[in-house]
């Protein structure tokens, strides 16, 4: 019997969320999809891969030439895009970690260039409760830029809330915060953590704190992070 292929490949950005790329672990997961100007991923939380919210990449100037492709490794669950301009190949990674339960994106830029782009969430998906209230921050400490989101809402259950936080290491370069959003100049490489998580709000005033110190803890390198995951990974 002929096994399955194990990596998904497309030569195109996916436009919509519903042709997007996931990864997920089991406990949350994420799915990428957009152009490279404006590269797009929705967080889900929980086992039920309930989507949580979109946290949105902009990069005006990115202009894809040629060479797009993006891959899925089903056997990781790692999602690469790779594309072409006048300066080289730019490439972004990422994976929903077994081992950390955390999502890991990693952009890189051509040979000589910089990662330059503001990061911001978006609330307005498909799926999601219309009385959900939200709250966004966008904070820097230590180096690293944080960018946060809480949503309370209702369901048949009673109330419910969720929480993420994404923290932002931009090697060579710098983070500011802007209002609601993170800027990010001048990074040889730019990674992205993200930890998020579901809760009753009868039972807790939040997971803030618990979230950004296990983000605070981790190492700041994907290939540590990505070899401790496919190592947790069923063979």
């Amino acid at each position: 019997m002929r096994m399955p292929e194990p990596r998904i490949h497309v030569t195109s950005p996916a436009a919509c969320r519903t042709d997007g790329f996931r990864t997920a672990n089991g406990e949350c997961g994420a799915v990428l999809y957009g152009e490279p100007a404006m590269e797009k991923v929705v967080f889900e939380a929980g086992r039920s891969c309930h989507p949580a919210y979109e946290f949105r990449i902009s990069s005006p100037g990115m202009t894809a030439v040629g060479g797009y492709g993006r891959i899925t490794d089903s056997r990781t669950g790692e999602v690469t895009s790779t594309w072409a301009d006048g300066h080289g190949t730019w490439a972004r990674r990422a994976f929903a970690s077994r081992a950390d339960q955390v999502i890991a994106h990693e952009l890189l830029p051509a040979p000589g260039r910089t990662v330059d782009t503001t990061l911001s969430v978006d609330t307005a998906l498909d799926g999601l409760l219309g009385s959900t209230r939200f709250t966004t921050r966008a904070t820097v400490s230590n180096g690293s830029g944080y960018l946060s989101l809480r949503g309370v809402g209702r369901s048949g259950r009673g109330v419910f809330g969720y929480e993420g936080i994404t923290r932002v290491v931009a090697f060579g370069g710098s983070v500011l915060a802007s209002g609601a959003t993170l800027v990010v100049i001048g990074a040889v490489r730019l990674l992205l953590l993200t930890k998020l998580d579901r809760y009753e709000s009868s039972s807790t005033g939040g997971i803030f704190p618990a979230l950004r110190t296990a983000l605070a803890g981790l190492e700041s390198d994907y290939a540590t992070l990505f070899a401790r995951h496919t190592a947790a990974t069923p063979a």
